[in-house]
């Protein structure tokens, strides 16, 4: 029998034998028709698209730097951002895809530089001042806050040390959240770009006074501490020092200090002197026998950390102070909270924070909080 008569199927005509060839023709139609769908998916995905549209980009370190990025459709419409990398998009080493949602309220960066009427010339560097048209750096530096959402309790958290160590700063200026308040050390070379990384994240800024503590000078918080035995215009002095090593701070907190937030002759003319530059002073709350409430009435406007949360640097002793932190706000409407920026707290601050909203928590930043009243 021949061969075409073995293939040929039952019960059909000879002419029908050429079908064994219809798997390569259907293999063909279907690349075709997934090409032209591609096609047509990629004119879909960048023609104009009414109503919301999510933003994707290749959230990537790569190996040239972005040479452009084209925007499909005009300022103010919905759409796809598109950036390009110099040499395309295999430059890229690594990376993932983020995607956001447009309707999510930006982030919030803080101006970098100085306000011109703001600062004056000292002996040692710029100096914060009240400007000629009343305008406070503490207001024109400070994160802008809502009204208190509803029924929400709020809690103000500030973080010191920022500038002590590297590693440590630069990780909490990126992983903290914007609300929350940093306090540098005013030691750092690196102060002018921890500075301005931190303001262009959103967070605002204290600037850390070394004052004394019991056991000084064998307990020492750093060159130009303010001391009890020093007059009042040497410690002044040193306070104008240590203001010129940063700008665009609302206020001062100490370091360390205990001996000398104790002491009214030489903590009135230090807080008179703040409230004088528009600025708020922030007690930490390390020492009990702190008696700055008392004396920033009437001088400066004042706020106190109603407890330090990492005077125990272990994981549960954290969360343990965070959870009464939340429990005063809820019963009193806010509370205030002081940490150092070890990588522990700033784990454990992360974490606490990143689903406080579910539990009637608004973190704001410090100045949400500070009474307008106290001056």
């Amino acid at each position: 029998m021949p061969d075409d008569e073995l293939t040929k199927p039952l019960g059909l005509p000879g002419e029908r034998r050429s079908s064994r060839r219809r798997p390569l023709i259907y293999a063909t139609a279907a690349a075709l028709l997934a090409a032209i769908a591609a096609i047509g998916a990629v004119r879909y995905m960048t023609a104009p698209i009414p109503g919301e549209t999510m933003t994707v980009a290749a959230d990537a370190t790569p190996a040239k730097p972005l040479a452009k990025a084209t925007k499909i459709f005009p300022p103010g419409s919905p759409g796809l951002i598109e950036a390009v990398p110099d040499g395309g998009l295999s430059d890229l080493d690594t990376g993932e895809v983020v995607i956001t949602d447009p309707s999510a309220a930006p982030p919030i960066r803080l101006a970098t530089a100085p306000i011109e009427e703001l600062v004056e010339d000292g002996e040692h560097g710029l100096l914060p001042r009240i400007g000629p048209d009343g305008m406070r750096p503490m207001d024109a530096y400070a994160r802008p806050a809502e009204p208190p959402a509803g029924s929400a309790s709020r809690i103000a958290i500030v973080v010191g040390g920022i500038g002590v160590a590297r590693d440590g700063s630069n990780t909490a200026i990126e992983e903290l959240p914007g609300e929350v308040t940093l306090a540098f050390a005013p030691y750092s070379k690196d102060l002018p770009r921890l500075l301005a990384r931190a303001r262009d994240t959103g967070h605002e800024v204290l600037l850390q006074v070394p004052l004394e503590p019991y056991g000084y000078p064998g307990n020492d918080p750093g060159p130009h501490t303010l001391t009890v035995d020093a007059p009042a215009d040497e410690n002044l002095d040193r306070l104008h020092w240590l203001m010129s090593r940063l700008t665009t701070y609302v206020g001062v907190t100490n370091y360390l200090g205990a001996r000398f937030t104790g002491d009214e002759e030489a903590l009135r003319p230090v807080l008179a002197e703040v409230g004088e530059r528009g600025l708020l002073y922030f007690d930490d709350g390390s020492s009990g026998a702190s008696r700055a409430d008392q004396i920033a009435k009437g001088l400066t406007p004042f706020i106190r950390a109603d407890a330090v949360i990492d005077a125990e640097t272990d994981a549960k002793a954290i969360d343990a102070r965070l959870a009464e932190i939340e429990a005063l706000a809820k019963r009193r409407g806010y509370a205030v909270a002081s940490a150092s920026a070890f990588p522990i707290t700033i784990e454990r601050i992360v974490d606490f924070a990143r689903d406080a909203a579910r539990r009637g928590i608004e973190i704001v930043p410090l100045t949400a909080l500070v009474p307008s009243d106290r001056t």
